[in-house]
């Protein structure tokens, strides 16, 4: 949970002090400046400064005094409006802190219903709290990383599928191109998650650090479809493409730094045609070469794109 900030003031007595002492100073500079400016006259004497004289440097060194007054004023405003502002964010760090602790709590429940409203109660908490927005995204993935063995279901609609399934639909929504809140440049972490199906098309991976490393893909259909890399780091790092297809059809690759080493090509079908390779790097030469069964399909060039390493044993074809 978060604390809330530490907003330290002067105490009231201190700033009135302060402000009291400046008003002097102040009275007795500007009765000196105009002493000075009237030619120094003497106090005392037949040379001495008239009545009237007397008076007006009198009245304008008071006028100093009470401009003092105001600031005096500005300064109690100020630190009022300080203190509400203060005791509003104190509150607001309540409410989101509560709101977070019953979206997490929802997560780990037993019914797929109320953790999958879980889900959406922490998305929405994430768009209302930017400062802590990571945190959210963090246990939204953390819930991907957990253990998960996916049921033999005809059409892999198991509960639990689906919840991963919304899970990485909402996540994809907050990447896509005009998203009402956007999450583009923060950190997404699915390290060892099992994926029996998700949705990644029109995702913009434009900064942070993404990670799909271990990652265990286990049948049904997770998409990259028009998806675009253009600035995030993204690892594929001993992934394991098990079953079912991924596809990465029109998806553009124009600044990321994208690797797989490591990578299993165990029987998924994994298909980059009509990818579009304009820049940043695509390595594919660390997969692991004792695993590549079936290997990833290219459309078909004469070289591979700039930017586009295969491993040896593959060409834009596919298996030499």
């Amino acid at each position: 949970m978060v604390q809330p900030r530490d907003d330290r003031m002067w105490a009231l007595s201190r700033h009135v002090a302060v402000v009291l002492a400046l008003g002097v100073a102040l009275f007795l500079l500007s009765a000196c400046l105009v002493w000075v400016a009237l030619g120094c006259p003497a106090l005392t004497g037949p040379h001495a400064l008239a009545a009237d004289k007397r008076f007006d440097l009198i009245k304008i060194s008071l006028s100093v005094v009470a401009g003092v007054g105001g600031v005096l004023a500005l300064v109690v405003a100020y630190r009022r409006q300080r203190l509400a502002e203060a005791a509003e964010h104190r509150e607001d760090v309540r409410l989101f802190n509560e709101r977070f602790v019953t979206a997490s709590s929802q997560l780990g429940h037993e019914l797929p219903m109320v953790r999958l409203a879980g889900i959406h109660a922490l998305a929405g908490l994430a768009d209302d709290w930017p400062e802590q927005r990571q945190v959210c995204i963090d246990v939204l993935c953390a819930y991907l990383r957990m253990p998960y063995a996916p049921s033999d279901t005809p059409w892999y609609h198991d509960e639990e599928s689906e919840i991963r399934l919304s899970l990485t639909a909402i996540i994809t929504g907050h990447l896509r191109e005009g998203a009402p809140t956007s999450w583009e440049g923060h950190d997404f972490d699915f390290t060892r998650a099992v994926l029996r199906a998700a949705d990644f098309s029109g995702a913009r991976f434009s900064g942070g650090r993404v990670s799909f490393s271990l990652v265990r893909l286990a049948g049904g259909w997770v998409s990259f479809d028009d998806a675009h890399f253009c600035g995030a780091r993204v690892t594929f790092g001993g992934t394991d493409f098990a079953d079912g297809r991924v596809t990465f059809a029109r998806t553009s690759f124009s600044g990321s730094e994208i690797s797989f080493d490591g990578a299993e090509f165990n029987g998924a079908h994994v298909s980059f045609l009509g990818a579009r390779f304009t820049g940043g790097v695509v390595d594919l030469s660390g997969a692991d070469p004792d695993h590549l069964g079936t290997p990833p399909e290219f459309d078909t060039w004469e070289t591979p794109p700039s930017g586009l390493a295969l491993p040896a044993t593959l060409t834009s074809n596919g298996p030499t």
